[in-house]
């Protein structure tokens, strides 16, 4: 191993150590971060398709489920990691995101809202008038919300939660409209009462 390589992996060593050493301290520090409480979601889920510019006639009612993990990072923030997968005879498309998404509690319910991006992959099983590839992978944005109804300290029933979804897909850019209902689960305590950001 030359001098030179020795140097520079000596050096990438060096600046991860002095950067463990400036943010432990500080990812320590509970009152700031604290261990993230987890919860899960999942449901039903309806997407409303923007078919037409692909060969239909029109929009598309695709039916399937649609999975949430969200992460408690600090106050009422937190990381939410999002999957959903949506059905019909004609086409199916798939969403993976994640994106910060902030909870507020009020009058004995909670309602959130988020900006979620990440990838989509669309297949088509009836290609209708046009002569595109059957599948395709694009980019994928939501932004969104619901309100969680609690049942006791660790379930929550989410009666709707809306998501209007961008996506690329077979080099154009669909508009869709997402719709889940289903049950939260927490995993961990609580997170304490404290004042917003």
């Amino acid at each position: 191993m030359s001098t030179g390589r020795v140097f520079v992996i000596s050096k990438q060593a060096a600046t991860l150590l002095f950067g463990l050493g400036i943010f432990a301290p500080w990812l320590s520090a509970q009152s700031f971060l604290k261990m993230p409480t987890t919860e899960v979601f999942a449901g039903y889920s309806y997407l409303r398709y923007d078919a037409k510019q692909f060969g239909f006639a029109n929009q598309l009612n695709l039916h399937g489920a649609n999975v949430e993990v969200w992460f408690h990072i600090y106050h009422e923030l937190g990381i939410a990691a999002d999957f959903s997968g949506h059905f019909s005879s004609e086409m199916e498309a798939f969403n993976l995101m994640v994106g910060p998404q902030y909870t507020r509690e009020w009058n004995g319910l909670r309602f959130y809202g988020h900006g979620l991006i990440g990838k989509s992959r669309a297949r088509l099983t009836e290609i209708g008038n046009s002569q595109i590839e059957p599948s395709s992978l694009g980019g994928a944005g939501a932004f969104g919300g619901g309100i969680d109804i609690p049942h006791g300290d660790n379930f929550f029933f989410r009666p709707v939660q809306a998501d209007y979804v961008i996506t690329g897909a077979f080099g154009a850019r669909t508009h869709d409209l997402r719709i889940s209902t289903g049950i939260v689960y927490r995993f961990g305590k609580k997170p304490k009462n404290e004042p917003g950001l």
